[in-house]
């Protein structure tokens, strides 16, 4: 008898070896983990920036204010990604 391609795969899926489930999950709490750190040495060094431009005369401060503001932007942008990432898992494991 032969099976159709879709059967294969949902063959292969449902003997799918839960040890190698349970090393990707583990493998994504890993990187969320990471991230969720870079989260916060990225708010950590945007207000270190900010607090060092606030102590300097203007034509100084821009550019710390500018490095605040992109570290400010990168640790939104990892927030979404791990959210994101939550989302997703949760959505595929319900």
């Amino acid at each position: 008898m032969h099976m159709s391609t879709s059967a294969k795969d949902e063959s292969k899926r449902s003997m799918a070896n839960p040890a190698r489930e349970k090393s990707v999950n583990t493998s994504m709490q890993d990187i969320l983990e990471i991230l969720e750190d870079n989260i916060k040495w990225w708010e950590q060094a945007a207000i270190t920036c900010e607090n060092t431009a606030a102590r300097l005369p203007t034509g100084e401060k821009e550019g710390w204010q500018l490095m605040g503001a992109v570290y400010r932007e990168r640790a939104g942008k990892h927030t979404r990604l791990v959210e994101q990432f939550r989302r997703e898992h949760n959505a595929a494991h319900g």
